[in-house]
């Protein structure tokens, strides 16, 4: 059950020091809905953060610092997502499994990620994204090392796949249905 006068506090908290939290957001950020989210996501940690609250006079440097913190964390998440476009758009380039050279944007990949299965693209972030060796995502995964390769290849090669041309997929794809059982 929620403190009424907790609940008051943190409300007069967020009415206070939303437009201020704002303003900051969109002095790092170009996209309001991107603000809205760091605001939002930060107001959230203020609450559950709650028996760490400053005095009146320290509120605002205190929720700062956790927006910083929120967007950090949103930074490093975007490098690790760019990172993966470069490393996928390297492997594209140099031919590997038959896909011909040419960059990959962002939003491709993004979607095309999107119609991986569930497995497969947890998989591709955990080399990609978390930079975990095969052992460590066997370990994760209580799969062999062996099967960890695998899997990893018929993701990426199912995910070259859909970063071709429509007319241009072959007939042995790996689709959503069919993949491979966990």
């Amino acid at each position: 059950m929620i403190d009424e006068e907790r609940w008051d506090d943190f409300t007069l908290l967020v009415v206070t020091h939303k437009t201020s939290l704002l303003r900051y957001s969109l002095r790092r950020l170009d996209d309001e809905t991107s603000c809205q989210e760091v605001v939002d996501e930060t107001f959230l940690i203020a609450w559950r953060r709650w028996d760490d609250h400053p005095d009146k006079n320290r509120e605002l440097p205190w929720l700062y610092g956790i927006a910083y913190r929120v967007l950090s964390n949103s930074r490093r998440s975007r490098d690790r997502r760019d990172r993966l476009h470069v490393r996928l758009s390297m492997e594209r380039q140099s031919g590997v499994d038959g896909v011909e050279s040419g960059d990959v944007d962002v939003e491709e990949l993004s979607h095309a990620m999107s119609h991986l299965k569930p497995s497969d693209q947890e998989l591709l972030r955990l080399v990609y994204w978390e930079e975990l060796s095969y052992r460590d995502i066997a370990l994760e995964l209580a799969i062999s090392e062996n099967a960890v390769g695998i899997r990893i290849n018929r993701a990426k090669k199912n995910l070259r796949t859909l970063l071709l041309p429509a007319d241009v997929i072959p007939f042995d794809v790996v689709t959503l249905e069919e993949g491979f059982g966990q």
